[in-house]
């Protein structure tokens, strides 16, 4: 993730991640637990933390390639502005039946501050 999904990513290292988590995520649906026990299973935990991080690393990365633009701590190199026009909205990213991911968007609700380049 460090290396294809970090904050200054590109298309092609996302695609490259993609297919990366594909498989990790079917190696995880492998994993054995040797502790058995029911109090303290700090094995359980961490195979359970491992798939909720696998969960949320396919998410991000979807997410990062379906904007097409950058805002913030997304920063697509080969689309270098923000797109206030298209992207001012939230993204929703949740998985269907067939393990696809997914978008709906959510409006963004402008307060007093009206969204600007940042300038330094």
């Amino acid at each position: 993730m460090m290396d294809n999904a970090s904050v200054f990513r590109t298309g092609e290292l996302l695609k490259k991640q993609v297919e990366i988590l594909k498989e990790l995520m079917d190696r995880y649906k492998r994993i054995s637990i040797d502790d058995k026990g029911d109090a303290y299973n700090t094995e359980l935990v961490e195979a359970l933390e491992l798939g909720y991080l696998l969960e949320v690393s396919e998410a991000l990365v979807h997410s990062a390639l379906n904007r097409t633009e950058s805002r913030g701590a997304h920063a697509r190199e080969d689309y270098p502005e923000r797109d206030d026009e298209n992207w001012l909205k939230h993204t929703l990213a949740y998985k269907v039946e067939d393990g696809k991911v997914c978008f709906r968007y959510k409006p963004v609700v402008l307060g007093r501050f009206e969204p600007k380049p940042r300038t330094y």
